[in-house]
This record gives structure tokens, sequence and C-alpha cells, in this order.
């Protein structure tokens, strides 16, 4: 049921009043008038379809990038695991602090406010100072490898960042409302004219629906605008990308 109510708030019944609002205006006044329909997708269905579909493709540019993120902060991990010559200790530091990483990007990027990535950034230099070379644990083309996969962590994070930070325009979604708003005290005078001789409750109807789709439509652009804000049944599951590989343990001997 949720998936069904998800896309109604205060925006729906405040269309719908409108909805009623205009035909009782124009019944009442007997205003009506002909006009074309194509008004209608020119005016607010290609706008409307046209941030829906970017924000469902910055959805799955984040997806891409999350699945890169994950698969370069493991696979710095084990390539640091597998070293025989690094003490366990060292080890379970490294996958505290990669932990670390995965953890504060996450609810980073769950926050609306998108606080946290100077702690993310920071954690990201003392990262980089376990690759510097050393004499038996880390060899200088030892080094180099990780610091190509530090590289990589980094760019997917701030590629991370970025889609958070900017979505679709703003001043076309806020014209995409404000003609959805608009829309029944343009087109039921239509309704009225076409519909003269047919039930007074058609019109009504028929006048919600219109409203109801298009505010519809416009709600789960909205639910998927912000895709880690985990409030919406499409948005990215974030824990399914958290670094949470198990800690190493010494070997039986």
């Amino acid at each position: 049921m949720r998936k069904y109510l998800e896309i109604i708030n205060h925006r729906t019944f405040i269309i719908v009043l409108l909805c009623v609002a205009s035909v009782y205006v124009c019944l009442r006044f007997d205003y009506a008038y002909n006009v074309d329909w194509i008004f209608l997708s020119i005016a607010v269905l290609f706008p409307l379809v046209f941030t829906i579909r970017e924000a469902f493709r910055r959805r799955q540019l984040a997806i891409r990038v999350l699945s890169a993120l994950k698969a370069a902060v493991t696979a710095f991990y084990f390539g640091l695991e597998n070293n025989e010559k690094m003490p366990i200790e060292e080890k379970r530091a490294i996958h505290n602090l990669m932990r670390s990483l995965s953890d504060r990007f996450t609810q980073s990027l769950k926050d609306p406010e998108h606080r946290g990535m100077g702690e993310v950034r920071g954690t990201i230099r003392r990262i980089y100072a376990v690759t510097t070379p050393r004499n038996e644990a880390i060899s200088n083309s030892a080094s180099l490898k990780l610091m190509r996969v530090i590289q990589d962590i980094q760019e997917s994070i701030e590629s991370l960042n970025g889609i958070k930070m900017h979505g679709t325009p703003v001043s076309l979604r806020a014209y995409c409302l404000l003609s959805i708003y608009l829309l029944p005290f343009i087109f039921t005078p239509n309704l009225v004219y076409n519909l003269h001789d047919d039930p007074r409750w058609l019109i009504y109807a028929l006048n919600i629906v219109n409203g109801f789709v298009l505010i519809s439509l416009y709600n789960l652009q909205d639910l998927i605008e912000d895709p880690f804000d985990q409030m919406g049944m499409d948005d990215i599951k974030l824990d399914e990308f958290e670094f949470t590989e198990p800690v190493p343990s010494p070997a039986i001997t």
C-alpha cells in the first residue's frame, strides 16, 4: 500500500481543491472556451518528463559510482590484508580506518545538509599515509599501486559529492509546480465547453484526475531528486555499499 500512498502529500490535496474550485467557478459563471490541448504537453508535460528523466539518470549514475567506490575500498583493504609482512595490529587499524571512511561518507550522503565531507577528506589524508613506502611492509611498487587505488576512491567520493549537491535545475522544477497549480484555471473552461451537455460530476472527476496525475508525477520526481536521503522507496540502499569486511584474524599455526 505504501507504494501507492508515497506520491500523495500536501501538494496533492492543494491541486484537488484547485480543480474543484476551478470547476465550480466556471459552472457558476458559465465561463467556457475551446483551446488546443497541445499547450498542455508544451507547458507542463515536456518539462515535467525532462526533470523526471534527469533525476532518474542521476540516481543510476550514483549507483554505478557507489559500486566502483565499494570495489576500490575493498581492493585497497585486501591489498594490505594479504601482505604477510604487515603486523596484524596494523591491519586492524587499517580496517577500522576504512570502516570509518565508509560510515562517515554514508552518513554525509544521508544528511540533507550534506555535512561531514570535511571529516571524510580528513580520513582520506590519513589513508594516504598508510601507502607510504616502508622498509619491509610496503615496497615502492606496492605503494604506487595502492595510491592509484586511493585516487580511484577519492575520485568516486568527489563524484558522489557533486551528484548530491547539484540536482536538476531548481527554477525548472519551480516552473513545473507553478504550471500544475495554474493548469486547472486554464483548462477547466475547455472541459466545461466540451462537456456542457454531460453530468457535472463528470467534469469534476476528469479535472481532478488530470490534476492528480500531474501532481503525482511531480511528487515522484521530488522523491527521486535526492536518492540518498532514505525517505523514498526508490532511494539507493546505501547500506549495501558500505565496507563491511571482517577484521582479519591471526593465521592459525
